[in-house]
């Protein structure tokens, strides 16, 4: 059941987040006045990072009670991978596109973005807390709910049976 609401949640996700990436871009690509164009791109930007953030905690929530109860990681690793193409996407390819769209229309003056270095930092960043909270999530489990062993079976001098 975790898994199918897990589904659910990555799906609607990745389309309102998708929606969001692409309807800022398409402020970019607009024909009126620049600082509208900018402005537009800015608002629909910050709703979409902050759409992906927060679908991106409800992902790695769901994703824990399925590690926790199936003692398997890979929804971990899917919200990995949504959140790191989402970042990805908005730091090489949305940024950059505002950067190339200010600098065509006079309002920048620097010479480079430091856009995709932050988004790859950010991006490893996530890496490293998943694999942790992976870790300490199965740590936890194994220590409420330790693995059954069951005692060995001896011959009657009390070495191994011999099968």
């Amino acid at each position: 059941m975790l898994t199918k609401i897990y589904i659910g949640l990555l799906a609607a996700a990745v389309c309102v987040t998708g929606f969001f990436t692409y309807y800022s871009w398409s402020w970019l690509q607009s024909i009126g006045r620049p600082t509208v164009a900018v402005e537009g791109y800015n608002y629909h930007d910050g709703l979409g990072w902050s759409v992906m953030v927060v679908s991106s905690i409800l992902l790695l929530l769901t994703a824990n009670a399925i590690l926790w109860t199936t003692r398997n990681g890979w929804a971990m690793w899917v919200t990995f991978g949504y959140f790191a193409v989402f970042t990805l996407l908005r730091y090489f390819w949305l940024d950059q596109a505002l950067f190339q769209f200010k600098k065509a229309n006079g309002m920048w003056d620097g010479s480079f973005s430091v856009g995709p270095l932050f988004g790859v930092i950010l991006v490893i960043a996530a890496g490293v807390f998943v694999f942790f909270d992976q870790f300490a999530v199965v740590r936890l489990n194994r220590k409420m709910y330790p693995p059954v062993i069951e005692p060995e079976t001896t011959g009657e001098i009390g070495g191994p049976d011999p099968e």
